[in-house]
């Protein structure tokens, strides 16, 4: 199965193909650009490198969020809008969920964290059994401190949130957080790819006008139209 993956919820944005499970070719950008202005450009460049027309691919797959509401916007509208041209199934992915298969076979609590500006984060908290990630909270958004109020178990933090909040994390859990390397705090495609191929199986509505962005909180604009 051939598959585009898309993901434009944070700065480092990226477009990749995977086929039959291998890595066929993938463009990371993490530059002052709007995902906007890049992601159509790099997208078309994946496609004449690897020398395939999108009419090829088998299913999109799109990290639907969360993280920044520009972001998330833009890159579920353009896989809704490929995928819908092309009659192509379309599969959302939750970033939070992305990164916590990056640790399948940990033993401690797994606590992926996206920057969420205005002193928050998103998060959630994962265990790993057999290789099999399982969520084991809700999705939130929420202050680190509050986060980590009463956590006592020792924890694998990752994702944008680190970059950010390291230092509160490291003051309040002491030896009880773990970082990963820099490659273990990423959404991978392959992980995208996957995921997607299994939500596929499983039969999730593949039908790209269901797809649509994970905020978990309101942007901003909705809370202003609320004051």
């Amino acid at each position: 199965m051939r598959i585009l993956t898309i993901d434009t919820t944070t700065n480092l944005g990226s477009v990749a193909l995977v086929e039959d499970n291998v890595l066929v070719g993938q463009f990371d950008l993490n530059l002052p650009l709007t995902h906007n202005q890049r992601l159509i450009n790099t997208l078309k460049a994946l496609l004449d490198f690897a020398n395939i027309t999108l009419d090829t691919i088998d299913l999109f797959a799109v990290v639907k969020g969360p993280g920044s509401f520009t972001g998330v916007r833009i890159g579920v509208a353009t896989a809704k809008g490929l995928a819908y041209a092309l009659n192509k199934p379309l599969i959302g992915i939750n970033g939070l969920d992305a990164i916590a298969h990056n640790f399948p076979y940990t033993s401690y609590l797994i606590c992926p964290i996206i920057d969420a500006r205005k002193r928050q984060i998103f998060t959630a908290f994962y265990e790993a059994k057999d290789g099999q990630i399982k969520r084991i909270s809700d999705y939130q958004s929420i202050t680190p401190e509050s986060l980590l109020k009463g956590l006592r178990r020792k924890t694998i933090f990752a994702g944008t949130g680190v970059d950010v909040y390291q230092e509160i994390i490291k003051e309040k859990m002491k030896d009880r957080c773990l970082f990963p390397p820099a490659q273990l705090q990423r959404i991978h495609p392959q992980t995208i790819a996957r995921l997607a191929q299994e939500a596929l199986a499983q039969g999730e509505n593949a039908d790209p006008i269901a797809v649509v962005p994970f905020y978990i909180r309101p942007s901003d604009a909705e809370l202003n139209r609320k004051v």
